[in-house]
Protein backbone atom coordinates (compact mmCIF):
# COMPACT_ATOMS: atom_id res chain seq x y z
CA UNK A 1 0.00 0.00 0.00
CA UNK A 2 1.03 3.55 -0.65
CA UNK A 3 1.46 5.81 2.37
CA UNK A 4 -1.74 7.79 2.95
CA UNK A 5 -3.82 5.57 0.66
CA UNK A 6 -7.24 4.11 1.52
CA UNK A 7 -8.82 1.27 -0.46
CA UNK A 8 -12.17 -0.38 0.03
CA UNK A 9 -13.65 -3.37 -1.77
CA UNK A 10 -15.76 -6.46 -1.26
CA UNK A 11 -13.87 -9.45 0.12
CA UNK A 12 -13.79 -12.35 2.57
CA UNK A 13 -11.92 -12.68 5.83
CA UNK A 14 -11.41 -16.09 7.48
CA UNK A 15 -14.06 -17.93 5.44
CA UNK A 16 -16.80 -15.57 6.62
CA UNK A 17 -19.36 -14.34 4.11
CA UNK A 18 -18.48 -11.47 1.78
CA UNK A 19 -18.15 -8.09 3.43
CA UNK A 20 -16.70 -4.68 2.66
CA UNK A 21 -12.99 -4.61 3.54
CA UNK A 22 -10.82 -1.55 4.05
CA UNK A 23 -7.08 -1.41 3.49
CA UNK A 24 -4.81 1.52 4.22
CA UNK A 25 -1.22 2.63 3.98
CA UNK A 26 1.09 3.88 6.71
CA UNK A 27 0.20 7.15 8.44
CA UNK A 28 -3.46 7.02 7.40
CA UNK A 29 -5.45 8.56 10.26
CA UNK A 30 -8.07 6.36 11.91
CA UNK A 31 -10.65 9.13 11.49
CA UNK A 32 -10.11 9.12 7.72
CA UNK A 33 -10.59 5.34 7.54
CA UNK A 34 -13.74 5.66 9.65
CA UNK A 35 -15.07 8.40 7.37
CA UNK A 36 -14.81 6.09 4.34
CA UNK A 37 -16.43 3.12 6.14
CA UNK A 38 -19.23 5.24 7.62
CA UNK A 39 -19.99 6.93 4.30
CA UNK A 40 -20.27 3.64 2.41
CA UNK A 41 -21.59 1.18 4.97
CA UNK A 42 -23.75 2.71 7.70
CA UNK A 43 -27.43 3.60 7.53
CA UNK A 44 -28.37 7.22 7.88
CA UNK A 45 -31.14 8.25 10.23
CA UNK A 46 -33.60 10.89 9.09
CA UNK A 47 -34.52 12.59 12.37
CA UNK A 48 -37.17 14.78 10.72
CA UNK A 49 -39.14 11.79 9.39
CA UNK A 50 -37.96 9.44 12.16
CA UNK A 51 -36.83 6.65 9.88
CA UNK A 52 -33.62 4.99 8.79
CA UNK A 53 -32.26 5.43 5.28
CA UNK A 54 -30.27 2.59 3.67
CA UNK A 55 -26.50 2.89 3.46
CA UNK A 56 -24.87 3.86 0.18
CA UNK A 57 -23.82 0.28 -0.60
CA UNK A 58 -27.25 -1.11 0.38
CA UNK A 59 -28.89 1.43 -1.92
CA UNK A 60 -26.60 0.33 -4.77
CA UNK A 61 -27.47 -3.31 -4.07
CA UNK A 62 -31.21 -2.51 -4.03
CA UNK A 63 -30.79 -0.85 -7.44
CA UNK A 64 -29.29 -4.05 -8.85
CA UNK A 65 -25.56 -3.33 -8.74
CA UNK A 66 -23.01 -6.11 -8.16
CA UNK A 67 -21.12 -5.13 -4.99
CA UNK A 68 -18.37 -7.64 -5.83
CA UNK A 69 -17.26 -5.17 -8.53
CA UNK A 70 -17.18 -2.15 -6.20
CA UNK A 71 -13.66 -0.81 -5.67
CA UNK A 72 -12.74 2.53 -4.08
CA UNK A 73 -9.29 4.03 -3.77
CA UNK A 74 -8.02 7.45 -2.76
CA UNK A 75 -4.58 8.88 -1.91
CA UNK A 76 -3.53 11.87 0.17
CA UNK A 77 -2.06 14.83 -1.64
CA UNK A 78 1.66 15.16 -1.09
Amino acid sequence: MIEGQIKMQRGRIDDDGPDMCIFYGDNTPRGDRNLVMNTFCFNEYDFLNKKSQPSFIKELELRGYDLDTLKFSIEKLI
